[in-house]
């Protein structure tokens, strides 16, 4: 229970870090505008240059899933500088009951569903308005759901231990990440364009595998060749296992991180960045 209730505070202290900016209303519009900028970009691209190839909705689907991804990992990580130079609040959270792998599960689980949330309204027009295939599978959207969390909040803790351990904040090392991810997942074209050997790389990156489950699950069809071999149960089971690796070795390093932090002083560091 009180890991629960560790979690639970958690999630409601990113709550109030993510919307103490401005008033409830207008942070409610900004959670609705805030996931326009990740498919802009696919409309202007598709729409000018591949209207022949009819890979919109894959370009799409994909990369608004990839965004909630991508979101989660880089606040989750990105939590370590706030808290410990901008709140000053990192060593208390160390202090508290509450071990720093469960608070940072808590502060991505906040940031997925708003991400989430972002998502859905989003797609109550684009579906309509681009006549985009949507017959969506409600048990594989729910699973994926949940194993989009484990995928993204194992990535952000990863980065977090990395985070804890240096003086300055270091964004290359997570956009060069992300933007690997953005490529291998086949978030924005088929993973089949890459040579073979990079195409069988991108079938084992649980990021793509949970791309291509949601795309399966929110519309019901198979855009390209990519993982056509695979069936909707062996990919449901493959995602799982790659978040599953990718979750538990987010908490081992975190719990190391923390240890190594804590000993070399650096939880209460403060550089003024």
């Amino acid at each position: 229970m009180a890991v629960v209730r560790g979690f639970l505070a958690s999630m409601y202290v990113g709550l109030q870090i993510e919307s103490n900016w401005t008033r409830k209303w207008v942070w409610a519009l900004y959670l609705v505008a805030y996931p326009v900028g990740s498919f802009l970009s696919v409309l202007v691209l598709y729409g000018v240059f591949g209207r022949q190839t009819g890979l919109l909705p894959f370009a799409l689907y994909g990369s608004v899933f990839y965004y909630s991804i991508s979101m989660v990992a880089f606040d989750t990580a990105m939590s370590v500088h706030d808290d410990r130079e901008h709140y000053q609040t990192l060593k208390y959270i160390f202090l508290s009951s509450t071990s720093y792998g469960t608070y940072l599960c808590g502060r991505a689980a906040t940031r997925y569903l708003i991400a989430l949330a972002g998502i859905a309204v989003n797609l109550c027009w684009l579906v309509p308005a681009l006549h985009l295939p949507f017959a969506p599978d409600w048990a594989v959207l729910l699973a994926g759901c949940a194993l989009g969390y484990l995928i993204g909040s194992g990535l952000g803790m990863v980065m977090a231990s990395l985070f804890l351990l240096t003086a300055k904040l270091d964004t290359d090392v997570v956009e060069a990440l992300f933007g690997g991810l953005f490529v291998m997942s086949g978030a924005l074209f088929p993973p089949t364009a890459f040579p073979p050997l990079l195409e069988r790389i991108a079938e084992v990156v649980p990021v793509s595998g949970f791309i291509e489950l949601m795309r399966r699950g929110v519309s019901g069809v198979q855009f390209t060749g990519f993982l056509v071999r695979v069936p909707l149960g062996s990919l449901m089971l493959r995602v799982a296992v790659g978040a599953g690796t990718v979750f538990v070795l987010g908490v081992v390093l975190v719990g190391l991180g923390s240890r190594q932090a804590q000993r070399k002083g650096y939880v209460d560091m403060t550089t003024a960045y």
